[in-house]
């Protein structure tokens, strides 16, 4: 089964804690057998005359199987907690991480609570199904094999009936199979959509009370709402046409069951406690069988989470190289040409955004990069760092070896450091923005402090203040500010600000450009920006051309 080959690698990790929860299971399971049979061989005893040493007997076993299986079921449940959740976190990470490696082309054209929701969702499920299915595919076989065997030994025509049901549930399943697929997938395409849609009235709420449309959001959510009742109406259409053949067909077999067994117990060929077995283990086989007629329904509905989970796995990775470069020190741009993807692809008719770009960044100068909105400064930075690696064609060299053979997550996390316009500043403690750990024995250089005029505001809030999840307790000069002291703690070999003086008081702005100047002999360091003081003190200057404009004034 596909979705086993999807999941093994996580239940071979937790093969250990699975081993002993099946091993508990097949014991319960074995107790629920044996209860039918203890309990038909005290009714007959007990009709032909048992005494009440023979009632205390059955009801100590009885009641001691029964406890058994409580107190196993109570064991088996927290195993299964255990297992479930540890192995759901592992499978959701497994596509979060492959998320993480693929190419920006991909993730900004998702929505990402969309996204989050349809990988929480369907990874959750495929693991619960998995777990579950190993459980009770072995449960119910046996369920359904000993029963058979034992009234096979009391009446053959059991053997009959069983497979007369056996074949209509086939047929069954045969004929809902792809109904369920399509109901399903299109539920949960709905599902994830509307809680896309549904986040976006908090996700936007400061938008929303600026421009007072609230009832214009509220359409959007209503608009989601409308395709998610649609389409759990049909899905539960068909989810209950289904099920009420099972209850159909499990209804015929009960009946069939008495007028057997009835007739059984006529004719003088069963006793009332042979005819209790008889009936016990029949229902149990059907019980089971209709576990395996329904598997084929979960199946279906699982087999959607299957889908749209190896879609994501089936995305092919940035490819990132294996050269790991101890410095950075000269970064080339040789005729470059990116186009970004329309409806999520790149053809010979979408626009360029860079053609036969040409530029070298050494160390020791400051680079300005400076155009108009919408000429291509930050795909250009995002290019250089290499955000787009398998997407641009010409070549991108880093110290002569080309961008393909370097590792640039390598270089990103020890070599580069970045400084948003618009800072993403995480839901945690100034600490961890700067560094992105908890290390409480961060020391920050008092020089990058006053350079940014921030020894107050530290000292103030200290390392410790937590930025709120909308980055409402901070303003945009203190965002910007911590963005920047990010990349100055850091200290790499190449530093890239985005206008980074957009926010910063003139104070601030004037000693930021001073301390660059001050550092500059041991950097690439690359700015984006309009402002004037910025763009005097570079060492070269690469003006963008909106390579539009004129298409558009046409």
């Amino acid at each position: 089964m596909k979705i086993f080959r999807l999941t093994h690698s996580y239940f071979a990790h937790y093969c250990i804690p699975l081993t002993i929860y099946v091993s508990i299971i097949l014991v319960s399971t074995a107790i629920s057998i044996l209860s039918p049979y203890i309990l038909g061989d005290f009714l007959d005893n007990l009709i032909a005359g048992a005494d009440i040493t023979a009632v205390l007997v059955f009801c100590s076993i009885f009641g001691g199987l029964n406890i058994l299986r409580i107190v196993l079921g109570y064991i088996t449940s927290i195993i299964y907690v255990n297992i479930q959740t540890k192995m759901g976190y592992s499978m959701n990470m497994s596509v979060i991480k492959h998320v993480q490696n693929l190419s920006l082309t991909y993730t900004n054209i998702q929505d990402s609570a969309y996204l989050n929701q349809r990988i929480n969702s369907d990874a959750n499920e495929l693991i619960i199904f998995c777990i579950t299915i190993l459980q009770r595919v072995i449960t119910n076989t046996i369920a359904l094999v000993v029963p058979l065997i034992i009234l096979l030994n009391m009446n053959w025509f059991v053997a009959v009936l069983f497979v007369g049901f056996l074949t209509i549930y086939i047929a069954l399943f045969i004929l809902f199979k792809k109904p369920l697929y399509n109901a399903g997938f299109a539920f949960k395409e709905a599902q994830s959509k509307f809680f896309a849609h549904l986040y976006d009235q908090l996700k936007y709420i400061k938008l929303v009370k600026l421009n007072s449309i609230q009832p214009e959001m509220n359409k959007r959510a209503e608009k989601g709402f409308n395709g998610l009742l649609n389409t759990a109406v049909h899905n539960q259409k068909i989810n209950y046409l289904y099920a009420g053949m099972d209850g159909f067909v499990g209804t015929l077999a009960q009946i069939v069951l008495f007028v057997v067994g009835g007739i059984q117990v006529l004719r003088g060929n069963f006793t009332i406690g042979m005819f209790t077995i008889f009936s016990s283990y029949f229902t149990m086989m059907m019980v089971s069988c209709r576990y395996f007629f329904n598997l084929g329904a979960n199946y279906q509905k699982v087999l959607v989470s299957y889908d749209r989970i190896t879609q994501i796995f089936n995305q092919k990775p940035e490819a990132s190289g294996e050269v790991a470069i101890p410095d950075i020190h000269h970064i080339e741009l040789k005729n470059v040409n990116f186009s970004y993807a329309v409806n999520g692809s790149v053809s010979a008719n979408s626009p360029k955004i860079l053609a036969n770009f040409n530029a070298t960044f050494e160390k020791g100068k400051i680079y300005g990069i400076c155009g108009e909105n919408g000429t291509g400064k930050s795909t250009l930075v995002s290019l250089i760092m290499g955000m787009y690696q398998n997407e641009f064609t010409g070549s991108i060299k880093y110290n002569g070896f080309d961008m393909q053979d370097v590792d640039m997550n390598q270089a990103r996390k020890i070599h580069i450091g970045f400084a948003e316009q618009e800072p993403m500043l995480i839901n945690d403690t100034i600490r961890y923005n700067l560094t992105f750990n908890d290390a409480t024995d961060l020391q920050i250089d008092p020089a990058h402090l006053q350079t940014l005029n921030m020894r107050d505001f530290i000292e103030k809030n200290t390392l410790d203040l937590t930025i709120n999840d909308n980055n409402t307790n901070t303003s945009g000069g203190e965002k910007q500010k911590i963005s920047i002291l990010k990349v100055l703690h850091k200290n790499p070999a190449v530093m890239v600000f985005d206008e980074p003086t957009s926010a910063l008081d003139a104070g601030s702005a004037s000693q930021f450009v001073d301390y660059l100047l001050s550092i500059k002999q041991d950097k690439i360091i690359i700015i984006i920006t309009h402002d004037e003081a910025v763009i005097r003190m570079c060492d070269v200057t690469i003006e963008l051309e909106n390579r539009f404009k004129n298409s558009f004034e046409e």
